[in-house]
């Protein structure tokens, strides 16, 4: 009869597996459901879900699905040629004027990085990517077997990005890109014309891509235009889009996302890509081809606009009057990044889940430290997504503040 040690031995996991990072979002999952199961209600601020309505003409468009195609077949690799149509009506919209070639339908913004990564990149080979960052880049990157260079921004200029100077000299001979989000996630930082112009200008000077991770496109709340990677010259060779619907029309179970390029050889390979996984989710994307295309979608996208401002000013302010905390006023997107002095934020965020109740509630937050790569940055920071409606938000931002209060006593104890 064998062993335990041997009932328990068997064929070891690749280095990959192993190492790929977890999302910065997601890793406290575990501490959550626990939480839950132990009778707790948790207010969740640390993901990009909202709780805006899916806009109505996604739902009739599944409801109508099975009476023009009863069976749910594949879709073209591509993307279905309702929603490549849809999309490149969005974009021309946008002022973005690409063709349906210039297009493939990814499933989500996740899979439309991987298959860039993928197309633009060997193994070993770098990309530069401006920090704080979405932590699922880095995931992203070790799957494609790539190494991240870093341009890291901060808290005390806006996150505005550093010199030409500063960035050019992060360039190696393996860099092969330079990718950023704005408006970005976790920041909320919108970036300049002239910013996004100095980040082509360095990929034509240095033969890179430039990929603008443009997911929160519409979500620009102050004086800073959203500019894509695709509006300054220069970008037609080098600038490639990655985008989703996911916060667009809240519908981020939908999996749909799009990879948006001029540069014909590029779209060949991401394609090439693309057949692998065979298509994107069928019926996902006939129903957002719907929203986009239908005549309301505009005053919706208003409507979100103006509620997601509504809910930015009342988490600034919540951060206002709270002691030892303090924020930036997010530019777009619906996250802000807050630090809470003398707090480290990795403990902190699980104490939340492990110990701390209000009334039977808690609330649960993303530590900054996982979207960063530098070491030591974000630990007493915090990424808040503010995607609970105005009154829900100021009482997880009151949970937050009762729980500082309490975490700061308990340390000073210990």
């Amino acid at each position: 009869q064998k062993s335990v040690s041997e009932k328990m031995s068997g064929p070891s996991i690749s280095t990959r597996g192993g190492a790929v990072p977890v999302s910065a979002m997601r890793k406290l999952t575990p501490l959550c459901q626990q939480a839950i199961r132990d009778g707790k209600k948790v207010v969740k601020l640390n993901i990009g879900q909202p709780d805006i309505l899916t806009p109505e003409p996604f739902w009739q468009a599944v409801k109508e699905f099975p009476e023009r195609e009863p069976t749910l077949a594949y879709a073209p690799s591509k993307g279905r040629p309702e929603l490549l149509s849809a999309l490149s009506a969005y974009y021309k919209q946008q002022n973005i004027p690409v063709e349906e070639s210039e297009i493939c339908v990814s499933v989500g913004g996740c899979e439309a990085i991987l298959i860039t990564l993928m197309a633009i990149c060997d193994a070993g080979d770098e990309v530069l990517v401006v920090e704080p960052y979405y932590s699922n880049y880095a995931g992203c990157a070790h799957m494609a077997g790539i190494s991240f260079g870093v341009i890291t921004t901060d808290s005390s200029n806006g996150y505005a990005l550093p010199s030409r100077a500063e960035i050019e000299a992060q360039i190696t001979p393996k860099t092969r890109a330079i990718m950023y989000a704005s408006p970005g996630n976790p920041t909320g930082t919108v970036y300049t014309r002239e910013e996004v112009q100095m980040l082509v200008d360095l990929a034509n000077k240095h033969n890179m891509f430039v990929i603008g991770d443009e997911v929160y496109r519409e979500f620009a709340y102050g004086d800073t235009e959203s500019v894509s990677v695709l509006h300054v010259e220069g970008s037609e060779q080098c600038g490639i889009i990655v985008d989703s619907v996911s916060k667009r029309y809240s519908a981020c179970g939908a999996r749909i996302g799009a990879i948006v390029s001029h540069n014909a050889e590029f779209m060949t390979a991401a394609v090439r890509l693309a057949t692998v996984r065979l298509s994107a989710p069928a019926l996902d994307q006939v129903a957002i081809a719907a929203c986009i295309a239908s005549p309301d979608i505009a005053a919706y996208t208003e409507g979100v606009i103006s509620e997601y401002k509504v809910r930015r000013d009342t988490l600034v302010e919540c951060v206002k009057n709270m002691e030892g905390a303090s924020c930036n006023v997010p530019g777009g997107a619906f996250y802000a990044v807050v630090k809470i002095d003398g707090v480290d934020t990795e403990q902190f965020c699980k104490y939340l889940l492990e110990e701390f109740s209000h009334e039977g509630e808690t609330v649960m937050l993303s530590p900054l430290a996982g979207f960063y790569k530098t070491p030591g940055y974000g630990e007493n920071e915090v990424r808040i997504a503010y995607v609970l409606n105005a009154d829900r938000l100021k009482h997880g931002m009151h949970l937050m503040e009762l729980a500082i209060a309490a975490f700061r006593k308990k340390t000073a104890e210990a």
